[in-house]
């Protein structure tokens, strides 16, 4: 288990990766949650998207980003 430093999320209209709202503090605690209908506006675009899992990546203490496209 290690420290979660930062989780982004990609917008599916505009293309652009941002920094998450919504965090965690290690990687057990991302990896079992559910992150079912959650939404969040995109600061390029403003357009409001889903915040899952298929589109956040994660960069962990002890590694690079994991996740979707990265």
């Amino acid at each position: 288990m290690s420290k979660v430093n930062e989780i982004q999320i990609h917008c599916t209209s505009c293309d652009t990766w941002f920094k998450s709202p919504i965090f965690f503090g290690d990687s057990k605690s991302f990896n079992t949650s559910k992150m079912i209908g959650n939404k969040v506006n995109c600061p390029s675009c403003n357009k409001t998207i889903s915040c899952n899992k298929e589109n956040m990546r994660v960069r962990h203490e002890d590694g690079g980003f994991v996740g979707i496209d990265t």
